[in-house]
């Protein structure tokens, strides 16, 4: 008697070559398109990262001048403490002490050295200069906030502070600049920028200090 088998031979279920080889081209070109964009958003992040954290050091600032009453003192205990300036960790002296901050100023732009030479805030005598002081990527020697062309200072009073980012590469300064001024107040990759709240010298080896204006008064 003839045996029919109830379960047919299946036939192969693997891919072919060129089936392989199709996959694999849709999934380089996906990659091609999507890792720039990437790319692109953790650099964007790091900008704005840098931008807000900016923003909240001098938000404490204010909050710290409500309390004191003026800018270069520790307030932090019963008895005000005048600080003598230049003062080059304010985050640290009043800002951290008094509770304003919750943590040292660093941002993810920058080599990320934190002390009182490299990033930090800082707060320096600023009564030497006038509306005719000559902006330059100097530190102490004001900002140019509205841009104008004579390239003059616009920081007038005693006390001015400032946030000092160092180890910034020309793309990174330029984009910060761009994010805080705008193009308008820009320079290109690898020019020293002097207009508006943020300045720096012409990079070296693709490196700069950037300084970045908080408030005076």
């Amino acid at each position: 008697m003839r045996i029919i088998s109830k379960h047919p031979k299946q036939p192969n279920q693997g891919f072919t070559l060129i089936e392989m080889i199709g996959v694999l081209a849709v999934i380089a070109i996906l990659a091609s398109m999507l890792i720039p964009k990437i790319f692109e958003s953790i650099n964007s992040a790091r900008i704005n990262n840098a931008a807000v954290t900016c923003n909240t050091v001098k938000t404490s600032i204010a909050d710290h001048y409500a309390k004191a009453g003026t800018l270069p003192v520790d307030a932090s205990g019963a008895n005000p403490v005048v600080l003598a300036l230049p003062v080059e960790q304010y985050d640290h002296v009043p800002l951290l002490k008094e509770g304003f901050l919750d943590k040292p100023f660093a941002v993810k732009i920058g080599d990320g050295v934190i002390n009182n030479a490299n990033t930090r805030v800082r707060a320096f005598d600023s009564s030497g200069l006038t509306l005719a002081s000559v902006v330059t990527a100097a530190a102490d020697t004001g900002f140019n906030l509205d841009g104008d062309v004579g390239n003059l200072n616009d920081v007038v009073g005693s006390v001015a502070i400032e946030a000092v980012i160092t180890g910034v590469t020309s793309s990174d300064a330029v984009d910060f600049n761009n994010r805080v001024d705008g193009p308008a107040l820009g320079a290109a990759i690898n020019v020293q920028d002097l207009l508006g709240r943020v300045k720096y010298a012409a990079p070296v080896n693709g490196i700069t200090t950037v300084y970045v204006y908080l408030t005076h008064r």
